[in-house]
């Protein structure tokens, strides 16, 4: 059993490196989509991996450190949370030299196939546990009041982890490609042929409501686990929601900058809500209300932002119609991760 507890300033550390590795990791996305020369040598690999090397160093220092302060087994010595963590630098090790190794043998990856190559799922599974280190050290803590100096390197794990995942979906990340938008319609039409044209565009339609889903998923469920566990103070899901978008935004040189402002507005309106309901006798109740209505917040801005720009290129009943489900679906996510209580709704 764990008996070593990582401080507040450890945790900082761990989060400070772990933020290194993810920059490494969004300035290679941006080599990628911006076709520069690619070999495995190349100096935003650097950047990841002395990143890596920096967390892997740090976290076998707090191991090390706590077995010689309190004599404990290696097992003990490890700070609560961080044993998936020490097994994320195993994985992440074994799959950069996996990475090095296919590369030389199936040369560089370009687009779809970087995101799908089994060398970079490895390195974004150990990424991860390194990275929700000091998250699932918070989750095991007592209480559930959570101050801003104390609670930062929590929420700020969790972001970055769930970064790290859009990341490897930024091929459905809705204000990359702007499908509802009448320009990309009508480029789409120029370009399918004419016996083709409704068969493409209904499959453009498709895409556009499969990737508001998948969105909507990445953007609320850390909102319900941060609200299963915490008091969250005010700010926490603007600075979450911001952060995943800024961290998007990159991969394209910032050209998509209306997602980062909705982005923020959807988290202050969670941030609000959750003021608003934070004394409730049922604090399900606002959890619920959060599921509802931030979702609608954020997808009823961006077709709002589409209209004023251009237009939207959809039927009502397909944008709205859109937003509607994005907020179900929010509603279920909230269902799952905060359950009823037996016996109440």
């Amino acid at each position: 059993m764990t008996l070593n507890k990582a401080s507040t300033s450890s945790h900082f550390v761990t989060i400070a490196f772990g933020t290194w590795l993810v920059i490494g990791i969004f300035i290679d996305g941006y080599a990628h989509n911006h076709g520069a020369v690619e070999t495995f040598f190349t100096p935003w690999h650097a950047i990841l991996y002395s990143g890596f090397l920096a967390c892997a160093v740090w976290i076998a220092a707090l191991i090390v450190y706590a077995k010689r302060r309190s004599g404990s087994t290696w097992r003990e010595a490890i700070p609560a949370g961080y044993g998936l963590g020490l097994l994320g630098i195993v994985i992440f090790l074994a799959g950069g030299l996996f990475d090095m190794i296919w590369h030389i043998i199936f040369g560089i990856e370009v687009s779809l196939d970087a995101l799908l190559s089994p060398s970079h799922l490895a390195l974004m599974t150990g990424g991860i546990l390194i990275l929700t280190s000091p998250f699932r050290a918070g989750w095991r803590e007592n209480g559930d009041k959570a101050e801003w100096r104390t609670f930062f390197p929590y929420l700020l794990s969790l972001a970055l982890s769930i970064g790290v995942v859009s990341f490897f979906l930024m091929y459905v990340w809705m204000f990359r490609y702007n499908l509802a938008a009448v320009d990309v319609i009508a480029w789409y039409a120029d370009h399918s042929g004419f016996q083709n044209t409704e068969l493409i565009l209904e499959d453009t339609q498709v895409r556009g409501l499969t990737y508001i889903l998948l969105n909507t998923i990445v953007f609320m469920y850390p909102v319900f686990l941060l609200l299963k566990r915490w008091q969250v103070p005010f700010g926490a899901f603007a600075f979450l929601f911001t952060l995943i978008s800024v961290l998007m935004a990159v991969l394209d040189g910032f050209d998509q900058v209306h997602g980062i402002v909705l982005a923020l507005a959807a988290g202050l309106a969670a941030d609000l809500l959750n003021w608003v309901y934070r004394n409730t006798a049922n604090r399900r109740r606002g959890s619920r209300i959060i599921a509802v209505i931030v979702p609608v917040m954020l997808w009823g801005g961006y077709f709002g932002w589409t209209a004023l720009n251009g237009g939207i290129g959809w039927e009502p009943e397909l944008w709205a119609g859109s937003i509607v489900k994005a907020s179900m679906l929010s509603l279920v996510l909230s269902i799952l991760a905060i359950s009823p209580e037996r016996g109440r709704g």
